[in-house]
Order: C-alpha cells, then structure tokens, then sequence
C-alpha cells in the first residue's frame, strides 16, 4: 500500500472514532432535553440533511482543488460542532448543531475518492474495503471510548459534555493528520479546470444506466440502515432496559465483525466472486439479519440476527461503493463520489424521519421489518437486469 493510503485510513480512523464516540450517546442526550422518540430521531437526521445538501459542491470542489484541502476542512467543522453540542440544552439546538456539521462533511466523499485515485480495477475493492475498514474501526473504539466516558450509571450533563469534548479532540487530531501526513492523491493535471462545465448529476445518471442503478441500492440500503441506527438505542432501551454504556459496548462489538470484514474478507470476497456477486450476497444477509431482529424476542436471537446484519452490510459496502467507482473518469470521481454521497446522505435523513414513528406508533421492532423490506428491494434492484452488470472473472 502507498503512503497517502495508509494515511488516510489513520486519519479516516481517528476522525470516524470521534463520530464513533458520540453516536451511542446522542439519542440518551436528546432525551435528557425532553425530547419523544419521533423528535430523537429526526434531530438525528439532521447531521444528514446537511451532508445532502453539501456533499456535491464538497464533491465538485475536491475535483477541482483537490482531495486534502476538502479533507481537512470537513473535520475541522465537525470538531468545532461536536464543541458547541457541549452546551445545547434543548433538542432545536441539538437539530441545529448537527445540520451545521452535516453542511461540513465533506471529507467522507473526499476520502472515497481519494482511495479511489490510488486505485486500479484489481485493487479498487481491496482500498474500499480498507477505507470501509477504518470506518469501522472507528465504530469499534468510538463507540467503546464513549461507553467509558459515560459510565454504567446514569449519565449526567457533565457525561454527555465529556463525550462531546472528546469527540472533537478527535476531529481536530484528524484535521492534523490530515495536513501533515496526507499527500495529496489528485494531481493538478487531472483536475477538472474551472472553466470547464461541472458535472450535472441528472445528466450523469441519464447517459449511465447502471450508475443510476448502483445508486438507488445505495439509497435504498442506507435507507435501512439509518432506520435501525437512529432507534437502536431506543429499541435496547425498551427490549432490555439497556443504557449509553450498554448500547456503546453493543455498537463495539458490532463493528469488531463489520472491519474484520471490510479490511480483508470484503476484498478476498470481491476477487473470488466478482464485485457484483459479492453485492448480492451482502444485501441478501443483510436483509435477512433485518428481518430476524423483527422477530425475534429474545437477547440471544437479536445478538444472532446483528452479526447476520453486520455480515451482509460488511459484504455489500465496500462492493457497492468499488462498483459506483468504476462508473467515473478520474476528473470526475469526485462528483461521482459525491453523488453517492447525497444519495448515502438523503437515505440518512430519511431513515431518521420514519424510525421513530414507525416504533412509536407500530412497535419497538417494526423499524428492523420496514428495513428488511428496503433491503429486498435494493437487491431486486441489482438482479432485475443481471445482464447488465459486468461480472469480471474470478481472479
């Protein structure tokens, strides 16, 4: 592996540990406010609803200044959002804090397409798998790191500022990583000039069909996985009376499975299979550990429908995201990438928007059932014009 690619998986990792360190904590903290199950979740939401709206002009703007500045400015505003979510008292300053980082969130696009600049056909998968890796990774400390910082009993205010404190340590400890140790992975000779006419997502998908398709199982997928994220806390809360500590540990364990996955089997599963193939499979464990978490009632079934769950999401991330790739020139990737991002992020806000609900008013495991069902749908996606996508040989 190159330098610039061992470093921007060191400094993905650190900056999704800091995202990793809040999440168990922030639905617990929008309840402390006052806030009902719907509210928790759409504020949830709110994070995505910005990246919707920034990520193609972030995307846009890395094709055309290049990766590592757009990197760098993403983590800084996170971090600065993480500080200021230290002092919100109500569940309107939480929704606007996180609609501000959101808007800021530009460097995961960037990243993807950072990795996707260091790649070549055969080893595309293997870098997503590795970026997806340390997203995950970041999941299994993150997550753990705020489970200590919150403690077993109950959290009090001074607990939830400690963890927003430290999530933006980290965001700043990336933003700095980023600038010392992150070479820059687009050369000035392929970025796209500023007179030459940006990249217009309606007509990128139209001239390429299976772009387009490749981007609704992002929608779709994302769609379902951000129903069970935003009310994993709330359905644990409820099932098993579980806490921040409980939940941040749980989350840990998840994400142990998902970067085992997505560091080394994710890639081998690719060169065996075929990218698509390995899409399928992962979307259909995935859609299968949704749909016994919705059935089942005791720890031990939803522990086992979980690491089905993370199986199928570790399987199909990273082939999905190596797919979309392919499907870009070099000066455009970029925007590519930040179109899958908008879609990642319209499938986040609207996840948020129905999870809670839908478990408000249907039930605690109706989220996991209305995810199993989009997750059908995506892979019927993939397989309703198999023709259509390349299937290489096995390597």
């Amino acid at each position: 592996m190159s330098r610039s690619l061992v470093a921007l998986i060191a400094v993905v990792l650190v900056g999704m540990t800091g995202f990793g360190v809040f999440m168990p904590i922030f639905p617990f903290l929008a309840l402390h406010t006052g806030a009902g199950p719907t509210a928790v979740t759409i504020a949830m939401g709110a994070y995505s609803l910005g990246q919707l709206i920034s990520s193609p002009l972030w995307g846009r703007l890395s094709d055309r200044i290049g990766r590592k500045p757009v990197l760098i400015i993403g983590l800084l505003g996170t971090a600065v959002s993480y500080i200021a979510l230290a002092h919100v008292e109500t569940i309107e300053a939480m929704f606007a804090a996180r609609l501000a980082s959101g808007l800021m969130a530009g460097n995961v696009g960037a990243a993807f397409a950072a990795a996707a600049d260091l790649a070549d056909d055969r080893t595309r998968a293997r870098n997503m798998g590795l970026l997806g890796a340390a997203f995950a990774f970041g999941f299994i400390a993150g997550p753990a790191l705020g489970a200590l910082l919150v403690g077993a009993g109950e959290p009090t205010t001074e607990d939830f500022a400690n963890v927003c404190y430290m999530a933006g340590s980290l965001g700043f400890a990336a933003a700095v990583g980023a600038l010392l140790l992150f070479r820059e992975t687009l050369p000035p000779e392929s970025r796209r000039p500023a007179h030459v006419p940006r990249v217009r997502r309606l007509a990128l998908l139209a001239s390429r069909p299976m772009l387009a398709r490749f981007i609704l199982v992002t929608l779709l997928m994302i769609t379902a996985q951000a129903l069970i994220e935003s009310s994993f806390a709330l359905w644990a809360d409820v099932s098993f009376n579980w806490g921040p500590h409980e939940v941040g540990w749980t989350l840990a364990g998840l994400g142990v499975g998902a970067a085992l996955l997505q560091g080394g089997g994710a890639g081998r599963a690719a060169r065996t299979l075929g990218e698509p193939r390995t899409l399928m499979l992962g979307l259909g464990a995935f859609a299968i550990g949704m749909g016994a978490a919705a059935v089942a009632h005791e720890a031990i079934g939803a522990v086992a429908a979980l690491v089905a769950l993370v199986l199928g999401a570790g399987l199909s991330t990273p082939a999905l995201q190596s797919l979309i790739a392919a499907q870009a020139e070099p000066d455009e990737r970029g925007a590519v990438m930040g179109l899958n991002q908008s879609a990642s992020s319209l499938g986040r806000v609207l996840g948020p928007l129905g999870a809670g609900a839908v478990f408000e008013h249907v039930g605690k495991n109706a989220p996991f059932a209305a995810a199993a069902l989009l997750l059908v749908l995506a892979l019927l996606a993939v397989l309703t014009r198999p023709k259509a996508i390349p299937v290489p040989a096995a390597q």
